[in-house]
C-alpha cells in the first residue's frame, strides 16, 4: 500500500455515510436521521485524493443518546423517554480513476457499507419496552466526487452528491432499526487550507439531507443541513491533535400528523469535541492513518442528545 496526504479524504469523509443506516438522533421520525453532529468532522475534509487508485477506510462508531420529549414511531405511535445506544462498523472505499482533467480537478466515486446493531428503551402506551436489532445499514454510493486543489497542493475545494438506499433493517413501529426505509440525496460541498509552515490544516464541509417519504409509515423527514468544522495542529510528524465541531440546523419541516401538531418538529443541534490523528508508518509505502474522536452534542432540540466516540482506520491500496 502507498499512502499519504491523500488518505485524508477517506479520514474525514468515509463517515459521511457510514452511520446512513443505523437510526441516530435527529428530528424527522423516530428521531433518526443520517448525521450526528461534529462527527463528520475531521481532517482534510476537502481533499479528493489527487493520485488514481484506490482508497479504504474502516469506521467504528458508538453513539448514546436521549430524547427529553415524545417521539413519533410508526404509524400513529409515540415514545416517551427514548434512549438508544448505536453501534456501526462501516467500509468505506474510494476509486480515483486515471482521468486527466483539466484545471487540477480530479473525479473519483465513494461506497459505504454499515453495519449496525441498535438497542433502545422507551415506554410506548403504558408499557415499558426494550427493542435490539442488528444487521447491514443503508448502502451510500457517492457517484459524483469531484475536487480541486492549487499547484502547492495547500488548498482544496471539493463537491458531491451521495446518495443512500433504504438497505437496512426496518420494521413498522419498531424502536430499534438499523435502516430508515426512505431514500437520502446529499449534495456537500467541502473546503481544506493547510498551513505547512505551521503545521495546520483547517477543514469544513456543508451540506444538506433531501429525505424521500417513508411510505409505509406516510412520514416525510424534512431536510436538514450541517455544517461540520475541524482545526488540527501537527505535534509531531506522526501526531496531531484538533478540535471539531457540528452544527445542524433543519431547514424544512416533517410532514405527518405528529409533525403538524408539533410545529414540523423541526430539530438543531450544536456539538463539540477534541481530535487525535496518528500516522503509523511501516516503510515508505505503507502507512496508515488512525483517527480518534469525541463528539458531544449541545444545545439540543427536537432530537436526541447524546454523545458520539469515532474510531478510524484509513489508507491506500
Amino acid at each position: 500500500m502507498r499512502s499519504g496526504r491523500s488518505t485524508r479524504l477517506l479520514a474525514a469523509t468515509a463517515f459521511l455515510a457510514a452511520i446512513a443506516g443505523a437510526g441516530r438522533a435527529e428530528a424527522t421520525e423516530a428521531v433518526a436521521g443520517r448525521y450526528i453532529p461534529g462527527a463528520f468532522a475531521g481532517p482534510g475534509m476537502g481533499i479528493v485524493p489527487p493520485v488514481p487508485g484506490a482508497y479504504w477506510a474502516i469506521e467504528n462508531v458508538y453513539y448514546h443518546g436521549e430524547a427529553g420529549a415524545d417521539v413519533p414511531f410508526g404509524d400513529n405511535s409515540v415514545a416517551v423517554g427514548l434512549s438508544a445506544d448505536i453501534w456501526i462498523t462501516a467500509l468505506a472505499g474510494v476509486y480515483v480513476p486515471g482521468i486527466d482533467l483539466p484545471g487540477n480537478w480530479t473525479y473519483a466515486v465513494q461506497g459505504i457499507l454499515p453495519i449496525g446493531w441498535t438497542g433502545a428503551d422507551a415506554v410506548v402506551g403504558p408499557f415499558a419496552a426494550h427493542e435490539e436489532m442488528a444487521g447491514i445499514g443503508d448502502i451510500a454510493i457517492a457517484p459524483i466526487l469531484l475536487g480541486w486543489h492549487d499547484d502547492a497542493l495547500n488548498t482544496f475545494f471539493s463537491t458531491s452528491l451521495t446518495v443512500t438506499a433504504p438497505t437496512g433493517r426496518w420494521e413498522d413501529g419498531a424502536l430499534a432499526f438499523v435502516g430508515l426505509n426512505y431514500w437520502t440525496f446529499t449534495p456537500a460541498v467541502a473546503f481544506t487550507r493547510l498551513f505547512p509552515e505551521h503545521g495546520l490544516d483547517f477543514s469544513a464541509n456543508l451540506g444538506i439531507d433531501i429525505n424521500t417519504k417513508n411510505t409505509d409509515t406516510d412520514y416525510y423527514s424534512g431536510a436538514l443541513a450541517h455544517l461540520d468544522l475541524a482545526l488540527t495542529k501537527k505535534v509531531t510528524e506522526n501526531l496531531s491533535v484538533g478540535a471539531i465541531a457540528g452544527f445542524l440546523y433543519q431547514v424544512e419541516g416533517d410532514d405527518s400528523d405528529f409533525a403538524d401538531a408539533h410545529d414540523g418538529f423541526k430539530g438543531r443541534s450544536v456539538a463539540v469535541g477534541p481530535l487525535v490523528q496518528y500516522k503509523a508508518k511501516f516503510s515508505e509505502t505503507t502507512e496508515f492513518d488512525l483517527i480518534f474522536k469525541w463528539s458531544h452534542e449541545l444545545d439540543v432540540k427536537n432530537r436526541m442528545k447524546g454523545d458520539a466516540l469515532v474510531f478510524q482506520i484509513s489508507g491506500k491500496f
